[in-house]
């Protein structure tokens, strides 16, 4: 097996990240302002305080792998085990036959239904094997990557800030296999 052809981590945006902390440090502020007058609402909001404190934490360690080599497009979404998705996604692999065409292409949350499915904001599995990978988006409701077909029926979107070098790696995979 060569080296990579294409390799590439992505984190959520920043804006993301602000959007899963501004409610853990509202709760907080509230909890530590509750806390001398009435302690046990204050002891309360400490069990939604510190779910809403792993969520957020799980936004900032969540990435998304993005490998291609001579064996096969591999997407892995790390820490494996934690990621919220389902295990069929969280850990992907496409070998170059199975890819019968690709593009690139936008896609747009709000008018594409093609992907709507079961979402952690740009990562979703949506029904018929369509599953989508766009963890920085071009905005609040957009984002741009390529979009694979495969053999088996499955329709993956894969988002990247690099999506020329993306591309032009699947073009030399695939006109290799």
């Amino acid at each position: 097996m060569e080296g990579p052809y294409f390799a590439e981590e992505q984190r959520f945006p920043a804006w993301i990240r602000v959007l899963v902390v501004l409610p853990v440090v509202v709760l907080g502020v509230a909890v530590v302002a509750l806390a001398p007058a009435a302690p046990p609402v204050a002891l309360a909001l400490c069990i939604p305080l510190v779910l809403l404190l792993v969520l957020a934490v799980l936004h900032f360690v969540i990435r998304l792998v993005t490998t291609l080599d001579t064996e096969g497009l591999h997407l892995r979404v790390v820490p494996v085990g934690w990621s919220l998705l389902p295990r069929h996604m969280a850990q992907k692999d496409v070998a170059i036959g199975d890819i019968r065409g690709w593009e690139i292409r936008t896609y747009d949350s709000l008018r594409d239904r093609e992907f709507w499915g079961w979402h952690l904001w740009g990562l979703s599995a949506a029904k018929g094997g369509r599953y989508l990978y766009v963890m920085r988006p071009n905005g609040p409701t957009h984002g741009r990557g390529v979009q694979l077909d495969l053999g088996s029926g499955e329709r993956l979107l894969i988002g990247s800030q690099r999506l020329d070098e993306l591309a032009a790696a699947l073009d030399l995979v695939t006109s290799r296999h």
